[in-house]
């Protein structure tokens, strides 16, 4: 299927397996701006099962270098930030805030690091895979039926390993995915850029509300 075919009969699945879904957004449960940063991680989705597995590791490595170099850059900036009272004081910064942020960084980079270091982890759809199942459970939407949407869109998209996936394989690896997946908003910008019609604020905004 063309990306547009695609696109079409998610939809349509979208609105067999959710049909509260309209009514969330004519009620603006499920606002506008959080409606179009799901279609976001749906044409990521799209994007992540249709390249070849070869395009997929490449993308996968890229992927995972950008996230490391940003979250050293984060750690070190605050490990300086550390070290100087000077700056701490001039900037009335709270200490203890520094580092807490500091070991939040912290831990996203080892996490990150181990990905990159482990030739088993290579799976650049995890991120999109991670943002869909948030965004599916802040909403309580049936998680069964989630499972079974992602089978079908990577039917859809003709996806070279759809047939070792089914129910029970996605139960686990969401659990792994809910339970280990570090990741912060800006990441998003970084990896892929913004190209949707949803400024940056935006953006960071609908991603950080269903990442905390």
């Amino acid at each position: 299927m063309i990306e547009r075919e695609i696109v079409r009969e998610l939809r349509l699945k979208i609105r067999e397996y959710f049909p509260d879904l309209q009514s969330h957004l004519d009620k603006n449960i499920i606002t506008k701006n959080d409606w179009k940063f799901f279609g976001i991680i749906q044409f990521n989705l799209i994007k992540c099962f249709t390249v070849t597995p070869e395009k997929a590791i490449r993308g996968s490595k890229i992927q995972i270098n950008k996230i490391v170099k940003f979250y050293e850059k984060e750690t070190r900036i605050r490990k300086l930030s550390l070290k100087s009272k000077i700056f701490i004081d001039e900037n009335n910064i709270k200490q203890d805030k520094l580092q807490k942020k500091f070991k939040y960084y912290y831990s996203h980079l080892e996490y990150w690091k181990m990905r990159k270091e482990s030739k088993e982890m290579y799976f650049h759809y995890e991120i999109y895979l991670f943002l869909y199942y948030k965004w599916m459970n802040n909403y309580e939407l049936d998680e069964e039926n989630t499972y079974k949407l992602l089978i079908d869109l990577m039917g859809f998209c003709d996806y070279y390993a759809t047939r070792y996936f089914d129910i029970d394989r996605l139960a686990l690896e969401r659990n792994i995915l809910m339970s280990e997946m570090k990741i912060s908003n800006h990441i998003l910008i970084i990896i892929e850029g913004n190209n949707s019609n949803m400024n940056n604020n935006q953006f960071l905004g609908e991603a950080k509300a269903h990442l905390n």
